[in-house]
């Protein structure tokens, strides 16, 4: 009867739980989820590997408190690197009207998404809440690329690219855009000619100093006429950098700024100097942000079409979620322009 009663009173086996079945299977806890729920961004064999080891494990799918499913939330999340670019406020804008046309509304995250261990933070949000995902400053070494689309998380990159994932990207040709500046400053006649960039893990500063050096090369210019500089796509290290070129015993002519915002450190720097631009210092930047056009300003720029890049990035997202994450990803390439302005001129000396 003793016995009994101690038989009675044991303890129950402790109760199976998804992550029991994730850890299992060496998988995440959301592509758990996922594949229980019957997603279709989760592959079939995935799917039949989770739902074996459920039931062999004793794993029950909760039938009460289960949030809805999240398409019905209608929120996109917008991921920037930082605000201080007008054309990404631009972009912004741009974005927000393009998805409330399809019905979705969008939450601004605010990070540089350079480091997995970001994710935490952000993954209560991008599991329970969002539909999918826009990048915006997406890195070229930035391993969340990867891991948001191996969740199973409707992704599309804008204005710059990831190597070796195969994910919807919204971009111009910036090796020819940087071919264009580079021809452009070649053709009035400068032979000393300073890239100032913006960061070397970003597609934009990669592909647009690789697309000027090559122009430039194949024209025959030599190594030691180029300076390159790499730094942050900010105004203070265009004025930080200008102002050592400016410096060397043989500066350089001309300039080309790997964005709007670092030629207005440039052209700060010419005026602290007193070098003349046009006239001494020619200066071209990318984006065509509207204080470019402006009197006071004068910035020749490669003009990028930014509500179209923003109009497609959004088409191709809800086409990515209606699908429900399957489909080959596509890869729009816009067209740019040279707007030329008062910032760039022949060379003079």
């Amino acid at each position: 009867m003793q016995d009994h009663a101690k038989s009675l009173a044991a303890p129950r086996a402790a109760k199976v739980t998804l992550e029991d079945v994730a850890q299992r299977l060496g998988i995440s806890v959301s592509t758990g989820s996922r594949a229980l729920a019957g997603h279709p961004a989760i592959s079939n064999e995935t799917r039949s590997a989770v739902h074996a080891i459920a039931a062999e494990l004793g794993y029950r799918i909760p039938t009460q408190g289960r949030r809805a499913r999240k398409s019905a939330t209608k929120l996109i999340g917008v991921v920037v690197g930082a605000l201080h670019n007008r054309f990404m406020t631009l972009l912004l804008t741009h974005l927000h009207d393009a998805l409330k046309e399809y019905g979705y509304q969008i939450t601004l995250m605010i990070d540089s998404m350079s480091d997995a261990e970001n994710l935490l933070a952000f993954r209560p949000l991008i599991d329970g809440y969002l539909d999918g995902l826009i990048f915006a400053t997406a890195t070229l070494d930035s391993p969340v690329v990867a891991e948001m689309q191996r969740r199973g998380i409707p992704l599309v990159l804008v204005v710059r690219s990831v190597d070796d994932v195969r994910v919807d990207t919204v971009e111009i040709d910036n090796v020819h855009a940087g071919a264009v500046a580079a021809e452009h400053l070649y053709r009035l006649g400068h032979r000393r000619i300073g890239l100032l960039m913006g960061p070397e893990n970003t597609s934009t500063s990669r592909d647009r100093a690789r697309g000027a050096l090559e122009w430039l090369s194949g024209a025959g210019l030599a190594p030691d006429a180029l300076t390159i500089c790499w730094g942050d796509y900010t105004s203070e290290a265009g004025y930080s950098s200008t102002m050592s070129m400016l410096g060397e015993r043989e500066p350089v002519t001309a300039v080309i700024a790997g964005n709007d915002t670092i030629a207005l450190g440039v052209l700060e720097a010419a005026k602290r100097q007193g070098v003349a631009v046009p006239g001494q210092l020619s200066i071209i930047g990318f984006d065509d942000m509207p204080l470019a056009g402006s009197p006071l300003i004068g910035l020749t720029s490669i003009r990028q079409p930014v509500e179209a890049m923003a109009r497609t990035a959004a088409r191709r997202l809800v086409e990515r979620i209606r699908a429900g994450g399957m489909g080959a990803p596509s890869h729009d390439v816009l067209p740019i322009q040279l707007v030329c302005r008062e910032s760039t001129g022949p060379q003079n000396n």
